[in-house]
C-alpha cells in the first residue's frame, strides 16, 4: 500500500479542538475536586458538615460522581499531553525541549507546593468545622504536592520520551495512511490494563502510606500511573500518524455506549448496596471490594470510549464554540495550577451560609471554575506568566 508521507505539521484548526477539549477537562476536574469538600477530610482543610441535612445517598452519589469523572479527565490529560511532544521536541531539540519543560513545568510545580497548597492549608484551616482547627502549625500537612502530582509525572513521562528519542532516533514524517488501531487493539490494551489497575489497586499500604505522605497526591492517583503512561506515548505515536483525525465513527460510538453502560452499571450496583446497608443494616457499602476491584478493571475500558468520543466529537463541532472554548483551553494549565486556592475561598463564602449541600456543590463547581479560568487569563497577559502557563 503506498503512503502518503507529509511533513511534521499541525494547522491552528486541528489544534483549536484539543485547546477546547482542555477547557472541558480542566473544568471537570474543578468539579472532581469540590465534591471532597463534604468528605471527612475535607478540600486543603475547609470540611462542610452535612450531617442531618442529606441522607446517606449523597456520599453514595459523590463516590461514583468521583470515580466517574477520574476515569476519563486525568487520562485526556495525558493523552493530549503525549500528543504535542514530538513535533516540541522537532522543533526545538531535545535539550532545549526539556530546558523548556523543567521551566514550564518546574516554577509553577515550585509556586504551587510552597505557596499555593500552603496558603489553601491555611487559610482553610480558618473555616468552621475545619479537620485542621485544633492542629499546632507543626502538625499541618504543608508542602504536600495534592493536584500537582500530575506536573511531576509528566516530567518524569517527557525525560523517557526524549531518553527513547536519543536512543532510537527521531523519526519526523507523518504516515497519515498508516491505519488506525482497530477494535482488536482496542479490546487487548484494556484487558491487560484493566488487570494492572487491578494488580495496582491490591497495594493499599502502600497507597495509604502515599496519602500521609509529601507525595500525597500520588496515593490517590499512583494505582492508574501505567494507564497514564501508555495513553501519554499512545499520545506520542496518534501525533505521528494524526489518529485523532482519523478515528472511525462507528468504532468510537460503539466504545462510547460500552463505556456510558459501565458508568450506569457502576452507579445503579452502588445505589443498590447502598439501599441494602441502610436496609439491612450492613456494612456491605462501606466495604465493597469486589466493586472496588471490577471498576479498577473496567477503568480503562471507560476511558477508551470517553476519550474517543469527546475526540471524535469536538473534531467535528470545533467551530460551533468559536474562539471562547479554545481561548480557555490555553488559560486551562494555569487554572489547574491555582484552583486549590481559588476553590478554597470559594467553599468558605458559599458552604457555611445555610444552602442546600446539593445546591452548595453546584454554586461552588462554577464560581470556582470561573475564578481559575478568568483569573489565569489575567496573569498570562503578562508576557512573561505567558511562556510559563
Amino acid at each position: 500500500i503506498r503512503s502518503t508521507i507529509v511533513q511534521f505539521a499541525m494547522s491552528r484548526k486541528r489544534l483549536l479542538y484539543l485547546d477546547q477539549i482542555k477547557a472541558v477537562i480542566v473544568g471537570l476536574v474543578i468539579a472532581l475536586h469540590v465534591p471532597v469538600a463534604f468528605f471527612p477530610t475535607g478540600w486543603s482543610g475547609v470540611r462542610i458538615p452535612i450531617e442531618g441535612m442529606v441522607g446517606a445517598g449523597f456520599i453514595g452519589f459523590f463516590n461514583w460522581y468521583i470515580y466517574a469523572i477520574n476515569s476519563f479527565i486525568m487520562p485526556m490529560m495525558f493523552l493530549i499531553s503525549g500528543y504535542f511532544v514530538p513535533r516540541s521536541v522537532r522543533k526545538k531539540g531535545v535539550m532545549q525541549y526539556l530546558k523548556n519543560r523543567l521551566i514550564r513545568l518546574g516554577i509553577p510545580f515550585v509556586i504551587g507546593l510552597f505557596i499555593i497548597n500552603n496558603m489553601s492549608l491555611l487559610i482553610g484551616r480558618l473555616s468552621p468545622s475545619s479537620p485542621l482547627e485544633f492542629l499546632p502549625l507543626s502538625d499541618i500537612p504543608f508542602n504536600r504536592i495534592g493536584v500537582l502530582w500530575f506536573l511531576m509525572v509528566l516530567l518524569v513521562f517527557d525525560l523517557i520520551y526524549c531518553a527513547w528519542i536519543k536512543l532510537k532516533g527521531e523519526h519526523s514524517v507523518v504516515d497519515t495512511n498508516s491505519p488506525v488501531p482497530t477494535m482488536h487493539s482496542w479490546v487487548i490494551s484494556a484487558v491487560i490494563l484493566g488487570f494492572i489497575e487491578v494488580a495496582m489497586s491490591t497495594q493499599t499500604d502502600l497507597w495509604a502510606s502515599l496519602r500521609s505522605s509529601l507525595l500525597n497526591g500520588l496515593g490517590f492517583q499512583g494505582m492508574h500511573l501505567f494507564t497514564y503512561a501508555f495513553l501519554f506515548f499512545t499520545g506520542c505515536k496518534a501525533s505521528f500518524y494524526h489518529w485523532f483525525e482519523r478515528l472511525d465513527p462507528h468504532l468510537v460510538i460503539k466504545w462510547f455506549r460500552l463505556s456510558m453502560f459501565l458508568l450506569l452499571s457502576q452507579f445503579g450496583v452502588s445505589m443498590v448496596l447502598l439501599n441494602m446497608t441502610l436496609t439491612f443494616n450492613t456494612d456491605i457499602f462501606k466495604n465493597p471490594a469486589s466493586l472496588i476491584l471490577f471498576g479498577q478493571f473496567v477503568y480503562p475500558a471507560i476511558a477508551w470510549g470517553v476519550l474517543s468520543y469527546l475526540i471524535m466529537w469536538f473534531h467535528s463541532h470545533q467551530d460551533s464554540f468559536g474562539q471562547w472554548l479554545s481561548v480557555a483551553g490555553l488559560n486551562s494549565y494555569g487554572a489547574y495550577v491555582i484552583h486549590p486556592i481559588v476553590l478554597v475561598l470559594v467553599l468558605m463564602a458559599v458552604g457555611f451560609i445555610g444552602l442546600n449541600p446539593w445546591l452548595t456543590a453546584l454554586i461552588a463547581m462554577i464560581l470556582t471554575t470561573l475564578f481559575s479560568f478568568g483569573f489565569a487569563g489575567l496573569l498570562r497577559r503578562f508576557p512573561v506568566v505567558a511562556r510559563i502557563l
